[in-house]
């Protein structure tokens, strides 16, 4: 459900933009270097930010054939609303595919990053009642570029 939500997000809010998303990766690249002392914990790191370029820019390219194959297909007027909504399924399901990948890798990181350097790197994380630190899925949402999420998403995240 928690997938479902956030790539409908991401379909109705944020489009292509891997460029945005690029530059929020870039900026976490150049903070774990900045900030991650130990060297093999610091190249693994990098080594996922890059993954998560690499596939943000793939997803993009082929969003943008989908959408572009969609278009065309919504300029015409007689087309019923089962095409329209079958030929919006493989858009949907990338989407809901690179949302998954994207946030498996933001959660690997977080186990190659220790909780100061998460910290430092992820400056907007919360702490919990006990102090320890915590990332929501709106949190982790903003720091890639993804936005704050409509209200009643939050409650979901």
């Amino acid at each position: 459900m928690l997938i479902a939500a956030l790539t409908a997000f991401l379909l109705l809010h944020y489009g292509s933009h891997s460029s945005e998303l690029t530059n929020h990766l870039d900026q976490t690249a150049a903070l774990i270097k900045q900030d991650v002392a130990d060297e093999a914990r610091r190249k693994q790191a990098l080594a996922i930010v890059d993954n998560m370029k690499t596939i943000a820019t793939a997803s993009a390219k082929q969003r943008e054939k989908s959408v572009d194959a969609l278009n065309k297909l919504l300029a015409k007027r007689e087309v019923p609303t089962s095409d329209l909504k079958l030929a919006a399924q493989p858009l949907i399901a990338e989407d809901r595919a690179t949302t998954e990948k994207l946030l498996d890798l933001h959660f690997q990181l977080k186990t190659v990053l220790t909780a100061s350097e998460w910290a430092r790197v992820f400056p907007g994380s919360a702490k919990s009642s006990d102090g320890a630190k915590k990332t929501s899925h709106a949190q982790a949402g903003v720091r890639f570029g993804l936005g704050a999420p409509p209200r009643g998403l939050r409650a979901v995240c």
